[in-house]
């Protein structure tokens, strides 16, 4: 019995041992995935940027010259205002004031658009220095997650190159590292339940019990 309990005991250690080594595997992959969407969004909108800026800036210029116009505009009708009401012509004084009026609800408008057209181009600048910290942070978590998969010696890459497109090629390459490297340990896993299948019919005549590698343990030193 002593015999089948190192064996046993053995067959628990490599059972934890694989089911560590599965566990920091999944963690870094869905890192690794973590970091591939983060790049590829910040790529994505690094690279339409310039369109978008120039989009915003020919807003703002569009609305920078319609400010001015209801500026002239608004100009134009107060003068006219000012020359009916020095007559007695109560329905172009009226008339007159009316314009007026709308000179100056146009110019409101005109200024609220401009207001908006800025806001929208420096929310846009905002969200480029936002997303230039987020590639370099995204650079850095590439670096380091690379120095870790580099330590394990069976799913070991290159390290990722400068740059997003060097994030985003490195974590191809990680990803399908990772992935073969857990193939291997889930089929020494595999392996080990089978021996301790093959344990557990011959010493207790029965199947693994339900609790695994760990339970056949127990119940031999039981």
């Amino acid at each position: 019995m002593e015999q089948l309990l190192r064996i046993a005991d053995e067959l628990a250690r490599r059972d934890d041992d694989a089911a560590r080594e599965l566990r920091e595997l999944d963690a870094l992959r869905r890192e690794v995935e973590e970091t591939r969407v983060g790049a590829t969004a910040v790529a994505a909108f690094l690279a339409a940027y310039p369109g978008a800026l120039a989009v915003r800036l020919e807003e703002e210029c569009v609305a920078a010259v319609a400010l001015a116009g209801a500026h002239d505009a608004l100009a134009e009708a107060e003068r006219a205002l000012e020359e009916a009401e020095g007559k007695r012509d109560d329905a172009k004084r009226l008339s007159a004031a009316r314009a007026a009026q709308n000179a100056r609800d146009a110019l409101r408008e005109a200024e609220l658009r401009a207001e908006r057209a800025g806001a929208e181009r420096a929310r846009l600048e905002r969200g480029h220095d936002a997303q230039g910290s987020e590639a370099a942070s995204l650079e850095r978590r590439a670096a380091a997650l690379g120095a870790r998969i580099a330590a394990i010696p069976r799913a070991a890459t290159e390290p990722p190159r400068g740059g997003l497109e060097g994030v985003l090629d490195w974590s191809s390459r990680a990803r399908g590292a990772l992935i073969v490297a857990r193939s291997g340990v889930a089929a020494e896993r595999d392996k080990v339940i089978r021996e301790a299948s093959e344990l557990s019919e011959s010493a207790l005549g029965e199947p693994l019990p339900s609790g695994g590698v760990a339970a056949l343990r127990e119940r031999l030193s039981s």
